[in-house]
């Protein structure tokens, strides 16, 4: 009895602890990437269960940041990334808009 409350307490604490990741693995050597992020698109592996959306949003910006653009949700792709992180959210990084200015009477 002890033994399967240990396992079940460590699978938990493994599966809480696998944190959410930009999916932009690149081959050694080479520029192009074999993981789905682009400089264009951003592509996330997040379990659902343990990563909340502003989590996953926060992560998107900041690699929309690096090109001076922001993150616009793009969708979803269930079950295609990883045991732990099982999910993928696609963020598309686009021009800010332009501020406009005016005029004060």
């Amino acid at each position: 009895m002890f033994i399967r409350k240990t396992l079940f307490f460590s699978g938990i604490l493994i599966l809480s602890a696998c944190a959410p990741f930009v999916d932009s693995r690149r081959e050694a050597g080479f520029t192009r990437t074999i993981g789905e992020s682009t400089s264009d698109r951003v592509a996330i592996c997040y379990n659902p269960y343990s990563t909340n959306a502003n989590e996953i949003i926060k992560m998107a910006q900041e690699e929309c940041e690096k090109t001076d653009r922001e993150a616009a949700y793009d969708g979803h792709k269930y079950w295609s990334c990883r045991v732990f992180l099982p999910h993928r959210v696609y963020f598309r990084c686009q021009a800010k808009p332009k501020e406009e200015k005016t005029e004060q009477l």
